[in-house]
């Protein structure tokens, strides 16, 4: 197995997380090289290999919606056994390579783009850091690296929504909607990562903390190589705001009103 097979992946459940700090942590060990946030296109990625799965799949294999499968991989069957001249004879709509060789060639994609340029770089291995992507992407990717390593990250939401209020709300006209859209992306991301079954979950103010759980997160990764014990308190390198405005008491009445099950889930 190449150290390649075992990416990180470190998923928080929303911007203004610690994902940056966690990052930089493992990149410091110099045996991990994660790199930044793909945009969106992890959960593209996740879209596409679902539309491949269920294209390829039997009939009788029933995905979300109702939808059957779309004997892809039998028609690509049949067309192989098939001389040339009875191609365009035969029922082709749905012919599609099997399913494995697109998840073959998408895995092999990612370890060219990330992990060859990692190693390039002198890291044995490679990672990838995202503040969109769902549980279901997750699984996606753990269907393309089974080996991989994840770290998933919550922090406290009224810590979230100032520092993305501070930044001008990343964009995002001021308001209701706006509010309502980054405490639903956090609600559902940490609801998700709560329940996972892989992986190991963080609260970003236990990493910062707490010694022995940046111990215990480097143990899960495998890396051997310890930043400074400091490198957590020290390294401050962020999008500097001078902004100082608190969070209103109708955007915390919101945020407690939409929030409040799931923080008390994480201890908020």
């Amino acid at each position: 197995m190449s150290n390649f097979d075992k990416p990180v992946f470190v998923l928080s459940s929303s911007w203004r997380s610690g994902s940056t700090l966690v990052q930089r942590y493992v990149t410091a060990s110099g045996e991990v090289l994660v790199w930044g946030e793909t945009g969106g296109a992890l959960d593209a990625l996740r879209d596409a290999l679902g539309g491949w799965d269920q294209i390829t799949a039997p009939s009788a294999r029933r995905f979300p919606g109702g939808t059957g499968g779309g004997k892809g991989e039998e028609a690509f069957r049949t067309f192989v056994a098939a001389p040339k001249s009875e191609h365009s004879g035969q029922w082709i709509a749905n012919l599609s390579p099997p399913f494995a060789d697109i998840a073959g060639e998408l895995r092999s994609m990612l370890l060219k783009v990330y992990g060859a340029r990692a190693g390039e770089l002198g890291y044995p291995r490679f990672g990838i850091k995202e503040t969109r992507c769902d549980l279901a992407t997750a699984r996606c990717l753990r269907t393309l690296f089974p080996d991989a390593k994840f770290v998933f990250l919550v922090r406290d939401p009224f810590a979230v929504m100032l520092s993305i209020k501070r930044r001008n709300w990343m964009g995002h006209p001021p308001g209701h909607a706006t509010l309502r859209y980054y405490a639903e992306h956090w609600r559902l991301r940490s609801a998700q990562f709560r329940d996972a079954d892989f992986g190991l979950t963080l609260r970003y103010e236990d990493f910062v903390a707490d010694a022995a759980l940046r111990d215990k997160l480097m143990d899960y990764l495998e890396i051997e190589t310890r930043p400074p014990a400091d490198f957590a308190e020290t390294s401050k390198v962020d999008w500097v705001s001078r902004d100082k405005s608190d969070l209103s008491r109708w955007e915390r009445g919101l945020l407690r009103h939409w929030l409040g099950g799931e923080m008390r889930q994480w201890g908020y």
